[in-house]
């Protein structure tokens, strides 16, 4: 549980972050693309003896210009053999520093992916937590003051045949939080690899009541916290029962044994007793009075959870933008949470930006950092330390502003969320506004929805946990995307797209879902919903989740 760390130890250890790291940060003078250059300069110069290096001339390569013309941009499958292969034989096909982990994440081919990071990439994740860390310090006061609740993945899940570890890259980023602050944390060493899904969240629920001072949330997806909130408002006296009980309760000592006792004073048990019997006023707010800070992702669909999570905190507690990140690196560094604005980490990868325009079918040539437009959207390619070259993110980010001289970005949504039936080119960011903006409208509320592209009726489905969904609401929806797409307004007239269906589902069927993808190999900390698909693509049958209309 959480150790005792009094706040002279927080401010010394924020002092070291700001004079070894923060401060070097805002003194970079040089231009962005300066930096990049450089870097992409310093990687060639370290990988040209690599097979990888070899096979594409690293050596003879003098310029960008020159790197992008001798690589093509690359994915996982173009990189899958020499992955692995220097994994099972140490070879240096692709990488001049072995790697020494390897961050698992789904594949597109079904396969899993194993994403090499040399010791260097693991440092430089710990400087990334440090320099998170220290904004989130000076932009929000108090805000290490209490205790933190975690939810990451496990850093460790299984060795790969070479005997390297793999694992999640939130639970390597946990791991990399200054020791000061990960030893405030309410949960225990253990508690995540609980393998029973209700029990993990039950345990984790427990310990997160126990800590009554709590003054940080984090977690990538909202909905885990969304979630961790439903367990403890469906299973409040139980939870309450366990804690005055102590580990000798079922929810604790089933399954995996559980060792450790949860600490909880009499006066947060007391305070605990008030509240039942009143499971609907059961908020962040209420059950955590201190807490001062929620970190989780606000982009892309996610952002549809962040209205929710913002009624369940005080006014004054921040939600603080996680930042860009992905299994195959920490794309950007919030550097002011109180705006969450957040900028390539320009110092440790090189970025190329693939500028995204609606209706235009003609690939833009990339671009680096200097040349990005406030206001304007682009794919991800991103060149690594650890072995990716040209790697296609598959992720669209949108330019905010400025911070010195960088640019900042957002996460806005997967470029796999994009569909194309009869020339529409949906986009996932269309569905989400069209909805929300229906939803506004109509009055109603509903968190889980998705809709599937089904090619063969030239039509699209919109699945929605919601009892009463009007029969107008699919109207609404199809005249929202209409205005924000000419293409989808051009094709629905000509008949060539059919009307927009609109499906009502049980209110079970979120939970279902999730866990439905979650056996498929996504990560419960890490969950992200993808709320644009094509029926293909979607394993889930929603078939077996449809409410009849009233």
């Amino acid at each position: 549980m959480a150790d005792h760390i009094d706040q002279a130890t927080i401010q010394s250890t924020m002092r070291l972050i700001r004079d070894r790291d923060w401060l070097p940060l805002l003194r970079y003078t040089e231009q962005p693309d300066t930096v990049q250059r450089r870097l992409l300069s310093t990687i060639l110069s370290s990988q040209r003896d690599t097979q990888f290096g070899r096979r594409y001339r690293f050596a003879s390569i003098r310029s960008y210009e020159e790197f992008i013309q001798a690589v093509p941009v690359l994915e996982y499958e173009d990189l899958r053999q020499d992955i692995e292969g220097q994994e099972q034989s140490g070879e240096l096909l692709l990488n001049a520093e072995q790697p020494v982990h390897y961050v698992q994440t789904s594949g597109t081919t079904g396969k899993p992916k194993y994403v090499p990071l040399t010791q260097s990439a693991i440092d430089w994740i710990g400087r990334y937590q440090r320099l998170f860390s220290y904004a989130q310090w000076v932009g929000v006061p108090g805000i290490y003051d209490g205790q933190v609740l975690v939810i990451a993945g496990q850093p460790v899940e299984g060795r790969l045949p070479g005997g390297a570890p793999y694992g999640s890259m939130s639970g390597l980023m946990n791991e990399g939080v200054p020791q000061a602050i990960r030893g405030k944390s309410v949960l225990p060493d253990g508690i995540l690899r609980v393998a029973d899904y209700r029990l993990k969240y039950l345990r984790m629920a427990a310990c997160a009541l126990a800590g009554g001072t709590l003054s940080v949330l984090a977690t990538p997806n909202p909905s885990t916290l969304l979630k961790l909130l439903g367990i403890i408002r469906s299973e409040f006296p139980l939870l309450v029962e366990a804690l005055a009980v102590g580990p000798r309760h079922p929810i604790l000592s089933q399954g995996t044994a559980w060792t450790e006792p949860i600490p909880i004073q009499a006066d947060r048990l007391a305070y605990l007793r008030t509240l039942l019997g009143t499971p609907s006023i059961l908020t962040l707010a209420v059950l955590w009075p201190e807490l001062r800070a929620v970190i989780t992702w606000t982009g892309g669909n996610c952002g549809a959870l962040i209205p929710k999570l913002r009624t369940l905190v005080q006014n004054d507690t921040a939600v603080i933008e996680m930042g860009y990140l992905s299994s195959e690196c920490l794309g950007s560094l919030n550097v002011d949470v109180h705006e969450n604005r957040c900028i390539p980490t320009f110092q440790e990868h090189v970025f190329e930006f693939i500028e995204v325009a609606d209706g235009d079918d003609q690939m833009t040539a990339p671009i680096l950092l200097g040349d990005l437009q406030q206001g304007k959207k682009y794919q991800v390619c991103v060149t690594t330390r650890s072995g990716l070259y040209r790697y296609a993110m598959n992720d669209i980010v949108e330019v905010t502003g400025w911070f010195n001289r960088v640019p900042t970005i957002r996460f806005v949504q997967k470029g796999k969320g994009v569909t194309n039936i009869t020339g529409e080119k949906l986009y996932e960011h269309h569905v989400v506004e069209a909805v929300e903006a229906a939803l506004r409208a109509s009055g109603f509320a509903c968190e889980f929805y998705v809709m599937l592209a089904d090619v063969h009726t030239a039509g699209y489905t919109l699945y929605l946990e919601h009892a009463a969904v009007p029969s107008s609401f699919g109207c609404e929806v199809d005249e929202q995307l209409a205005r924000m797409n000419i293409e989808y307004k051009a094709k629905r007239e000509s008949g060539r797209l059919q009307p927009l269906r609109t499906v009502p589902l049980r209110p079970d069927t979120a939970d279902a879902y999730r866990a439905h993808c979650v056996a498929k190999g996504q990560r419960d900390a890490q969950f992200k919903l993808i709320r644009l698909q094509y029926n293909q693509d979607c394993s889930f049958d929603f078939s077996q989740h449809i409410r009849e209309r009233a």
